[in-house]
């Protein structure tokens, strides 16, 4: 049986290069040009992320991934200095954590996931 778990994800962007920036302050992901615009993120633990060029991003509710971060305070403040908003605020998980949800420079929606 294939293993289930997610390995990449894809964010379109309106321009890979702010999306890059906005990805590297809040996240620390230092994204490299794979060919054809494409831009790609791979910590070599199974998880990569790449940011497509497209003309326009549809914004509304389409598919959200979430992150785990240590502090979740301090991810919400980066992505606020880093052009992004914040969607959901810190919201508790009743005997898990806290999420909340932000969205980068094109409006696209990210969950973030703070374990207890």
């Amino acid at each position: 049986m294939p293993n289930p778990l997610i390995s990449h994800i894809e964010i379109p962007s309106t321009d890979i290069n702010r999306s890059s920036e906005f990805f590297k302050k809040v996240f620390d992901w230092d994204f490299k040009p794979f060919g054809n615009g494409y831009l790609l993120y791979n910590n070599h633990q199974g998880i990569m992320a790449g940011i497509r060029k497209v003309e326009s991003v549809a914004k509304g509710n389409t598919t959200v991934f979430h992150v785990t971060v240590d502090q979740l305070d301090q991810v919400l403040e980066k992505t606020k200095t880093a052009g992004g908003h914040i969607k959901v605020g810190k919201t508790t998980i009743p005997a898990m954590g806290w999420y909340a949800v932000i969205t980068d420079t094109d409006g696209n929606s990210i969950g973030l996931y703070q374990k207890n």
